[in-house]
């Protein structure tokens, strides 16, 4: 009925604004969730990066611009919420997001591709963590950063995306039939 009332133009407006507000509330429930609870307990000495699981996730799951709008809100609300300083982190997530949705598209949808997709994002990130650490430190000790840091956060990261890989998978299904 709402479709011969609103007009299709309408119609497409409203499920954008819709899936938008949810990815949103997920996307705030997960910054939150990083920076309150895992950024003061820490474990092995660092803390998991839950946005670029979610960005990664939304991005395989939901396409490209969908993950390159995904990675900008990320990047940003937690470099607003949790970190001081240098801010890049809002278009390294917007790379990750366009450019794993764009490859999600053309390669066989699976929980091996997505591990595969996880394995490269890791590395991406731990990049990101040593161009942090050279940016905001004098000297830098690269054995140390990636022993004390890079290493632990990417541990704890493949963990985290592949708990979050199940509840993301059926949060984004949910999200494409409403």
């Amino acid at each position: 009925m709402a479709k011969y009332v609103l007009g299709h133009q309408a119609q497409i407006r409203s499920r954008a604004i819709r899936y938008t507000l949810l990815v949103g509330i997920l996307l705030l429930t997960v910054a939150v969730l990083q920076v309150s609870f895992f950024g003061r307990f820490r474990f092995l000495g660092a803390s998991p990066d839950l946005m670029i699981c979610t960005t990664l996730c939304i991005a395989y799951f939901s396409g490209r611009y969908m993950g390159a709008v995904t990675g900008i809100a990320a990047g940003f609300l937690i470099e607003a919420l949790g970190t001081e300083g240098v801010m890049l982190l809002a278009v390294c997530y917007l790379f990750l997001g366009y450019l794993a949705g764009h490859y999600a598209k053309i390669t066989p949808s699976g929980y091996t591709t997505y591990l595969l997709y996880l394995g490269v994002t890791l590395v991406y990130r731990a990049a990101i963590t040593v161009l942090y650490a050279c940016l905001n430190y004098q000297t830098v000790r690269l054995p140390d950063i990636l022993l004390y840091s890079v290493l632990p956060e990417m541990l704890l990261t493949a963990i985290a995306g592949c708990v979050m890989y199940f509840p993301l998978y059926l949060y984004c299904k949910w999200l494409d039939k409403k």
